[in-house]
């Protein structure tokens, strides 16, 4: 019964946007279910994850990937794919932070991650300008904002020495990137060390949370309801 309800309540969501005509440069977001996170359908302590979410959050990354206009044309399905991954990800160690207990972020973190995702848009003119376009509110950043101060803090707390690069890593980076670039560039080699330590340190980090995730995604239920293809909605 709560299935059922849940779908008609899409449905009516949906229709009702798609009724609302759009002004100039701007879309309307069509909304509906996308995923539901520790459960099979809505309820009570499940994650809800809406069509809308996913497309304001691709939409902030392509802006911050593009120059002039903001990008209003189709999403390609690979990015709201990944885009829905990225935060069924946030959601799950949310979850698992909520669950242990960990420390609750503080006001500045959740400044930190909203700055972060205002960069991630290029900027707060670009920012301003996508929200306005979408007629999204700035209260779906403060969400996301806070979600990933929470997650950002568990990670803090459990992945301590996930980042750490040895220096022998560096070496042998450093000499593929010699391989590729050759001697000659004109960069000095400290700072080309410096730069790669940084990008191993991401890459194993990513490497660390990714486990999280399958193993949180192994022992919480999913349920994903939009398939994003190409030249379909």
């Amino acid at each position: 019964m709560v299935r059922v309800l849940a779908m008609v309540l899409v449905l009516c969501v949906a229709e009702s946007a798609a009724a609302q005509p759009a002004g100039p440069g701007r879309l309307v977001r069509l909304d509906g279910l996308a995923a539901v996170i520790g459960g099979d359908s809505p309820g009570s302590g499940v994650d809800v994850v809406l069509r809308s979410d996913v497309e304001l959050r691709a939409r902030i990354a392509l802006a911050g990937r593009t120059r002039g206009p903001i990008h209003l044309g189709p999403i390609p399905a690979g990015l709201l794919r990944a885009t829905l991954d990225e935060i069924i990800g946030e959601h799950l160690i949310a979850r698992e932070a909520e669950r242990v207990r960990a420390a609750d972020p503080t006001g500045k973190d959740v400044e930190r991650e909203y700055g972060r995702l205002v960069r991630s848009a290029g900027g707060q003119a670009r920012m301003t300008t996508l929200l306005k376009a979408l007629s999204a509110r700035d209260e779906e950043l403060d969400a996301v904002a806070e979600r990933r101060a929470m997650v950002a803090a568990f990670l803090s707390a459990n992945l301590e020495g996930a980042t750490v690069v040895t220096q022998s890593e560096v070496e042998r980076a450093y000499q593929a990137w010699l391989a590729e670039h050759g001697a000659d560039t004109g960069e000095p080699a400290v700072q080309v060390k410096r730069r790669l330590r940084a990008r191993l340190s991401r890459e194993a980090l990513a490497r660390t949370i990714e486990r999280w995730v399958r193993v949180l995604r192994a022992r919480i239920p999913v349920r994903i309801y939009a398939e994003f293809r190409d030249g379909r909605p």
